[in-house]
């Protein structure tokens, strides 16, 4: 009787953590009541203009969402929350990262879309256990080089910027599957990125390159590719039919296959002229 009734409480118990794991917060004075039990907090649409210094003391919060608010600047103390995994601050008005926004131990994805960032700290490159990191919509003009440190990054999504040059180590993050790197000014691409060979969805349309990126060549895992409005390149090259599995192949009016579509091994391609 006395083994049930543990067995009973151990279940009502898990449930109960279970729960509390899955509630969301929407204020932070309402986290702050029950700092060790918090989870989860979702603040958005609230004109919200900065985050509480001892924020560190949520010690359990795993994911935090503060899109959609007025946020300028973010404390030190953020990256202090030893368990943090989701961090989503996508459109605020973000002008700089704290220097040591790098030491977040157990961070998995980091939104910081949408907002108004010029520059990195070298920091960032210290995310090993980063998967997906989203800077898309800012106003970066350049990687800092201990950017390309964040191995473990698997989907990356860097358009709408104004980014001119990619470090030459870019080529460090083998692991990247996505790679989103479109409405740029990109002239030229480091050679490191024929190292890239995990890579699946390559969005590159919309740059300033003078020939295509020999590296591509290398990426035969490529699903999805698009190279269109990237300069003048005229005849895209033969190794292209090479690449078993792409499903996907966007270009513009002025690039040419220099071959058939049908010599693609992919019966279905398709070739999407923009």
């Amino acid at each position: 009787m006395k083994k049930n009734l543990a067995i009973l409480f151990s279940l009502l118990f898990s449930i109960a953590c279970l729960a509390q794991k899955d509630k969301i917060y929407k204020s932070f004075e309402e986290a702050f009541r029950n700092p060790a039990q918090v989870y989860r907090i979702k603040i958005t649409y609230k004109q919200l203009d900065s985050i509480p210094p001892d924020i560190y003391k949520l010690v359990n919060l795993e994911k935090l969402d503060l899109s959609n608010n007025n946020l300028k600047t973010l404390p030190s103390e953020l990256a202090k929350l030893p368990n943090l995994k989701e961090l989503t601050l996508f459109r605020n008005k973000i002008i700089s990262l704290p220097e040591n926004f790098g030491e977040f131990q157990k961070l998995e994805k980091c939104i910081l879309s949408n907002n108004k960032l010029k520059q990195l700290p070298a920091s960032i490159g210290q995310l090993k256990t980063l998967v997906e990191l989203s800077i898309k919509d800012n106003l970066l003009t350049s990687l800092p080089a201990e950017f390309c440190d964040m191995i473990n990054l698997k989907q990356l999504f860097l358009s709408y910027n104004d980014i001119k040059t990619l470090p030459e180590n870019f080529g460090n993050l083998v692991n990247l599957e996505h790679l989103y790197i479109g409405d740029n000014d990109l002239v030229t691409l480091p050679f490191s990125l024929s190292k890239l060979v995990n890579m699946k969805y390559f969005y590159l349309g919309r740059n300033e390159l003078s020939s295509f990126p020999s590296a591509i060549c290398n990426m035969t895992k490529l699903k999805e590719l698009d190279v269109s409005y990237c300069g003048s390149m005229g005849f895209l090259p033969d190794c292209l039919k090479n690449i078993i599995l792409l499903d996907v192949l966007i270009i513009d009016n002025g690039q040419y296959l220099p071959f058939q579509k049908s010599r693609f091994h992919n019966p279905a391609l398709q070739v999407i002229e923009k």
